[in-house]
């Protein structure tokens, strides 16, 4: 379950990171985070935290993920 904490945490290693971002509203009206050209829900923003992966090589790396798993 994707708490507050999680979410400020993420967003604090983002910064850390020097990665810059940007927000948006989705057509669902859930909160988009826009990463280097990546969407990221913020349950998947939270997810990366929490594994550590939350660095460019992470996302790419869950990227690919991601793609096999919607096959």
């Amino acid at each position: 379950m994707l708490t507050t904490a999680d979410l400020t945490a993420a967003i604090a290693d983002l910064a850390k990171a020097g990665m810059a971002f940007t927000t948006h509203i989705g057509s669902h009206g859930k909160k988009i985070y826009i990463i280097d050209s990546v969407a990221l829900a913020e349950d998947e923003l939270a997810l990366l935290h929490r594994k550590g992966a939350l660095t460019r090589a992470g996302i790419r790396h869950y990227l690919v993920y991601r793609g096999l798993k919607r096959r």
